[in-house]
C-alpha cells in the first residue's frame, strides 16, 4: 500500500473509531469520509461495507493494545498488567457497540484475527508472569482466567449501561483489578 494510501485509511479508522463511540453506528460511510477529509470513494475502497470498517476498527484496536503491551513490557514495572487490563477494559467501553454489531454480524475477533488475539494473549501473559514473580498478583491466576476476566469487565460494563461514563466503566474495571490482586495476609 501506498504511503498516502496507508495515512487515508489510518484516519479512516481514527475518524470512524471515534464517531462510532461518541455518536454510534448509525453514522454513515459518506460522512466518515467527510469527518476523515477523504474522498467517499477512499473509504468504500478500504472498507467496501460498514461491516469491514467495523471489523477493521476492532482489529486496529486490538493491535493498539498489543503495542501498547510491548511498550509496557519494556518497563520495570512489575504491575504493568494493571496497566495494561485497564487500558483493554477501558478500549472495550469505548467501542461497546463496534464489539456488539460484530457479534450480531456473528463476527469474532479471535477467528478474524488470530494473530493478533494471539500476540494480545501473550503479551498478556508475559506481564502476568512478570507480576506473578512480583507477588503483586494473586498466585493462582492463570492468563486464559485474565482474558475471560476482561471479556466478563466487557459484559458488566454494558450490563451496568457504562459504556457511556469513562468514570462508571473505570469503576467496575477496578473492582474486577482488585480481585486479581493477592489477598491481604
Amino acid at each position: 500500500m501506498r504511503a498516502d494510501a496507508r495515512r487515508n485509511r489510518e484516519r479512516v479508522l481514527r475518524t470512524a473509531q471515534q464517531l462510532f463511540a461518541t455518536e454510534g453506528l448509525g453514522i454513515s460511510l459518506d460522512e466518515i469520509a467527510r469527518r476523515a477529509g477523504v474522498g467517499p470513494g477512499t473509504v468504500h475502497r478500504h472498507f467496501p461495507t460498514k461491516e469491514a470498517l467495523y471489523l477493521a476498527v476492532a482489529i486496529d484496536q486490538l493491535r493498539q493494545l498489543v503495542m501498547e503491551g510491548e511498550a509496557l513490557a519494556d518497563t520495570d514495572d512489575p504491575a504493568a498488567l494493571f496497566t495494561l487490563l485497564s487500558r483493554m477494559m477501558a478500549s472495550g467501553a469505548e467501542n461497546a457497540a463496534v464489539k456488539s454489531a460484530l457479534t450480531a454480524a456473528e463476527f469474532d475477533l479471535r477467528s478474524a484475527a488470530p494473530n493478533v488475539a494471539t500476540d494480545l494473549t501473550r503479551q498478556v501473559a508475559g506481564l502476568l508472569e512478570r507480576a506473578h514473580s512480583a507477588g503483586v498478583v494473586r498466585p493462582d491466576l492463570a492468563v486464559d482466567e485474565v482474558m475471560a476476566l476482561v471479556a466478563g469487565a466487557f459484559a458488566a460494563i454494558r450490563h451496568a449501561d457504562a459504556e457511556i461514563s469513562r468514570e462508571r466503566s473505570a469503576h467496575i474495571a477496578q473492582i474486577i483489578l482488585d480481585g486479581l490482586r493477592p489477598p491481604p495476609r
